[in-house]
């Protein structure tokens, strides 16, 4: 169990920062020698994929969006991941849909096909998992999060371009209530969970791709390098995690890897970031934001170094601009209009005066979260 493999830990939580509000920021941002943005947005009721398109190398500055009806494949859409040209998209069972990934072409947006989650072994590992994130390692394996059936479930390269790609690998209470998943610079990667109301776990490479037949009876269950948790006894408590969904990890301002933890609060929006980062043995968090604008109930992140050299991340928040939001619980919360995408740079991240402003650029309020749902967008820039 995640308590008995907490007690082998050697690194936990060394210092809590001080939260900071967050404001927008008056002055739009400029493109810079940046041409195009597409920002890929899942909604989860609709059963659509929303692909946003911003050229800014017309004047003005050029915008639309097209859509992918993944309805029509009994698909509540929860979050997305591109690669090898091909759009991943998972869809849960939460609202009647499938627990399921289909599969598209990113370019022609053509149907190629489906992952249903059957095994190696011929299990149905998807059945009943509630899907929730996707996420790539570093050797290009394709990994998803089942939120109730708390696991982490991998798609082994070689696998995916078969007609029929196979499961061969389980993880288990890794922890329980698995949400997001992002890759480290280091190759390690993180899981956001909501057990105990927040856990956070950083596995090192080797322990999660480590050798060996890891499905069913002989699931893997590795103990993680850090762990950082509201009340787990063997993890440092923080008190800083309120129901977190989405992580992603960015490189900073001073050149280093930092993930960034967003704060959903489950039907009440908890408005807050938590940004965690290595140091040695040691973890250092840092919490930012409050009951206010910009955020209210931030879902799926996503971090991209962008042509300019800038480095951003960006927080799907289906509770933005919306008069007291419930975060996506009720109908009038419910919808592709609903909320708004956001991006912040490592500089505003950085910055200890006033706190990191969003940027706005042109065109940037047409954006939505289509809330509900994890929410896990994508972004594309050249």
């Amino acid at each position: 169990m995640l308590l008995e493999k907490c007690r082998a830990l050697t690194a936990c939580v060394a210092a809590l920062g001080t939260a900071l509000m967050l404001m927008i920021s008056s002055n739009p941002a400029a493109a810079g020698t940046l041409n195009d943005l597409y920002i890929w947005v899942p909604d989860y009721y609709g059963g659509f994929v929303y692909y946003h398109q911003l050229d800014f190398a017309t004047k003005p500055s050029a915008y639309s969006v097209t859509r992918i009806n993944v309805s029509n494949r009994s698909c509540n859409p929860n979050s997305l991941a591109i690669s090898g040209g091909l759009l991943y998209v998972v869809c849960s069972s939460g609202s009647g849909g499938k627990d399921q990934i289909l599969v598209y072409n990113a370019k022609t947006r053509a149907y190629v096909k489906t992952i249903t989650g059957l095994g190696t072994d011929k299990n149905n590992y998807f059945t009943g998992s509630s899907l929730i994130a996707i996420m790539f390692d570093a050797h290009g394996n394709l990994w998803v999060s089942g939120y109730n059936s708390n696991d982490l479930l991998r798609i082994p390269k070689s696998q995916l371009s078969s007609k029929k790609p196979l499961v061969d690998r389980q993880v288990v209470d890794s922890p329980d209530s698995p949400a997001g998943m992002a890759l480290d610079t280091d190759k390690s990667i993180w899981v956001v969970g909501q057990y105990d109301n927040g856990i956070v776990l950083n596995f090192a490479d080797s322990a999660l791709n480590q050798p060996g037949t890891f499905l069913g009876a002989t699931a893997l269950s590795p103990t993680p390098a850090y762990c950082i948790s509201n009340d787990l006894p063997d993890c440092e408590p923080s008190g800083l995690f309120d129901s977190p969904e989405g992580v992603a990890v960015m490189t900073g301002f001073d050149g280093i890897g930092h993930a960034f933890v967003s704060n959903n609060g489950g039907n009440a929006p908890a408005g807050t970031l938590v940004q965690l980062t290595k140091d040695g043995t040691q973890l250092d968090t840092f919490g930012f934001g409050g009951f206010g604008p910009p955020f209210a109930c931030p879902g799926g992140l996503f971090a991209i170094t962008l042509p300019t050299g800038v480095n951003s991340l960006w927080v799907n928040d289906e509770g933005y601009d919306v008069a007291n939001t419930d975060c996506g619980s009720s109908s009038a919360d419910q919808g592709n209009s609903v909320g708004r995408v956001l991006e912040f740079t490592a500089k505003e991240l950085a910055s200890e005066f006033g706190g990191p402003m969003p940027v706005e650029f042109p065109h940037w309020e047409k954006i939505h979260a289509s809330s509900p749902g994890f929410g896990g967008i994508v972004i594309q820039a050249k």
